[in-house]
């Protein structure tokens, strides 16, 4: 517990501290005139070595990793897969970087590199939020569950880096790092009707309205047995996809189907979204002409919805939704940034119990349950 506690609170705060350095580094050459700093400002490449080298050393802290893990060893000592049905991509590098003799904490620190440096390149004009990014990375649900969830964690972050293409309407480009994506994560080919919901007008709606669809959502997903009805008619693509061995359970074991969740790893998230969806006109007018974060704003609003809708089925039914889930964090950052700024210091408070609560509250209960499934959420290192 100690060594968890130090590491994701250390490592926050840390990069939230290079994070905060840059900006204000940034802010005070613009005021005398000059340009912003570059995206290899020194306390960016040090935050991203920080964010690598704390992944390299992880260790066996869950199901998809030690998944991961065995592949890439299997493959070091036999030169073949335990597993036939990955990515092409993915197969490609593992292969090359395992024929090569590497130990495999290279091999995770590649795919924590390649998130961290997709994640804060897409930020590289926004270093205002590098703060709250680092904040939320590892005090929130993402680090362990982009360490979980590898393949699709760089397309995540690299979903971040492609809405700017939507923003400037460079759609052949997007489309080809769609195609590069899904040699990662067939999931990736969302992202080509995910291109239109950027450009979905918003001008003169209500606050109301979008209230109104995210509690609709939440009532439908408290009653998901319609989503059996809708997964009879596209389940023969599961097969496709590579999840037809969850369709069989999905249609078999109502157990495994079907579940009631309800606690802070849902209801914080929606009311983070809550306070958004309140003070976004006036983040807008903050933020004034930035159009990526018009884009991120609708992104996760579908992101939200979504979740809600599949929050009582299982979580493979959640993942589309998960390719979004970057999206919902740039905008809480923007959020807290807008907080800060405006000293709104109680829903700035209440924003941070909601997001930077999560690595906490895994931890207590890996440790009051010894042996439980909550144990992957702690911090392993093979160093010691």
């Amino acid at each position: 517990m100690v060594l968890s506690l130090t590491v994701y609170t250390g490592t926050a705060l840390l990069m939230a501290w290079l994070g905060w350095h840059v900006s204000h580094r940034e802010q005070a050459l613009i005021s005398k005139g000059g340009a912003e700093l570059p995206f290899y400002a020194w306390e960016i490449l040090m935050a991203m070595l920080i964010y690598v080298a704390v992944s390299s050393v992880r260790w066996l802290t869950s199901w998809d990793y030690n998944m991961y893990y065995n592949y890439f060893v299997t493959m070091q000592s036999m030169g073949e897969t335990s597993r036939e049905n990955f990515e092409p991509g993915f197969a490609i590098v593992t292969r090359l970087m395992a024929q090569s003799g590497l130990h495999f904490a290279f091999y995770f620190a590649f795919w924590a590199a390649l998130q961290i440096v997709l994640l804060y390149y897409a930020l590289r004009h926004r270093k205002v939020l590098l703060p709250w990014i680092a904040l939320c990375i590892f005090t929130g649900p993402y680090y362990v569950q982009w360490m979980s969830t590898l393949r699709q964690a760089v397309v995540e972050c690299m979903f971040i880096l492609m809405v700017e293409l939507i923003v400037q309407r460079r759609f052949w480009i997007y489309l080809l790092l769609t195609i590069i994506a899904t040699s990662l994560h067939k999931m990736s080919i969302l992202f080509i009707p995910l291109y239109f919901v950027p450009l979905i007008p918003l001008r003169g709606v209500k606050r109301w309205i979008p209230y109104l669809l995210l509690i609709v959502c939440v009532i439908l997903g408290s009653f998901p047995q319609w989503i059996q009805m809708t997964f009879d008619h596209i389940g023969r693509f599961a097969q496709y996809w590579g999840y037809g061995h969850y369709y069989r359970l999905f249609t078999t074991d109502s157990h495994y189907a079907f579940r009631a969740v309800i606690g802070p790893t849902r209801l914080c998230p929606l009311l983070s979204v809550f306070i958004l969806i309140w003070y976004y006109p006036a983040i807008k007018r903050m933020f004034a002409g930035d159009r990526y974060m018009s884009a991120m704003y609708r992104l996760t609003l579908l992101h939200i919805g979504y979740l809600n809708l599949m929050a009582n089925t299982t979580q493979y039914l959640s993942r589309p939704g998960d390719l979004m889930r970057c999206c919902f964090l740039i905008m809480i950052c923007y959020t807290m940034h807008f907080l800060w700024r405006e000293r709104k210091w109680w829903l700035l408070a209440a924003m941070a119990i909601f997001n930077f609560h999560y690595i906490y509250y895994e931890i207590a209960k890996a440790v009051m349950v010894t042996g439980s499934i909550y144990e992957p959420e702690l911090y392993h290192t093979f160093l010691f």
